[in-house]
C-alpha cells in the first residue's frame, strides 16, 4: 500500500494544522483532555451516555461528557465523535430535522476517523507487512476500538486505490492522446491516412486530390 498516494481532505488538513500548532505530533500526544483544551473545551467523566454540551452564543467553550462505565478505547472513540458537534455544528440537535441530524452524525463520524487516527502520524509508523494485521496495530497504537481502526484503514486504502485508478486513467488518456496526435505518427501511418482521405473524397464528392 503506497501511502504517498493518499490525499487529505480539507477537514483533515484543518485538524492536522491544529494538532501540529499545539505540538501534537505523535500518537502518544493524543490525550482527550489535551485535545479538548486545544479546541477550547473540557472533558468530564460521568456514569451517563457520552455527549457534548455547548451554547450557540458566539463562544467556543464546550464540555464533552464521557461515559465513565466504558473501557478506555471505547471512551476515546466516542470522544472524537462527540467533539465534532461543538466544533462544526450549530443549533439544538434535538430540534433539528432528522435528515439534518443524520448529516451531522455522518460528518462527526468522518471527523472521528481523521482526529483519532491522523494520517500524518500514520505515515510515520512502521506498518505490519500483512494488511490483515494493520487494523489491530492501529487500534493498539492510537488506543481506539478495533472497529474504528478498521474503518479508518479501509478509508485510507480506498482513497489510495481511487488515486491509483485515477492515475492509470490519466496515463491511459495521455497515451491515447499521444497516439492520436499526427505529429507522433510514422511516415507510413501518415501515407495511409492521406490515401484514406483521398478515397473518401473521391467517393463522396467525385473529386480527386492531386
Amino acid at each position: 500500500m503506497n501511502l504517498t498516494l493518499y490525499k487529505m481532505t480539507p477537514l483533515e488538513e484543518w485538524i492536522t494544522e491544529k494538532y501540529l500548532a499545539h505540538s501534537i505530533s505523535t500518537p502518544e500526544d493524543i490525550d482527550v483532555h489535551r485535545i479538548a483544551e486545544v479546541f477550547g473545551g473540557e472533558v468530564a467523566y460521568l456514569p451517563t451516555k457520552s455527549h457534548a454540551r455547548w451554547e450557540d452564543d458566539g463562544t467556543s467553550e464546550f464540555m464533552i461528557i464521557l461515559d465513565s462505565r466504558l473501557s478506555e478505547p471505547i471512551v476515546r472513540s466516542e470522544f472524537f465523535h462527540e467533539i465534532c458537534h461543538p466544533l462544526r455544528h450549530v443549533g439544538n440537535q434535538k430540534m433539528l430535522p432528522k435528515a439534518f441530524r443524520d448529516l451531522q452524525e455522518t460528518q462527526a463520524t468522518q471527523f472521528q476517523l481523521y482526529a483519532s487516527i491522523p494520517f500524518f502520524m500514520v505515515q510515520e509508523l512502521d506498518m505490519p507487512v500483512y494488511e490483515k494485521d494493520i487494523p489491530l496495530y492501529l487500534a493498539h497504537v492510537f488506543q481506539v476500538t478495533i472497529a474504528l481502526a478498521t474503518r479508518r484503514f479501509n478509508q485510507i486504502k480506498a482513497r489510495i486505490n481511487q488515486e491509483e485508478y485515477s492515475q492509470r486513467l490519466a496515463s491511459y488518456a495521455q497515451s491515447m492522446y499521444s497516439k492520436a496526435d499526427p505529429a507522433n505518427w510514422s511516415d507510413e501511418t501518415k501515407r495511409l491516412f492521406i490515401t484514406a482521405i483521398q478515397r473518401k473524397l473521391e467517393r463522396d464528392q467525385g473529386v480527386v486530390i492531386r
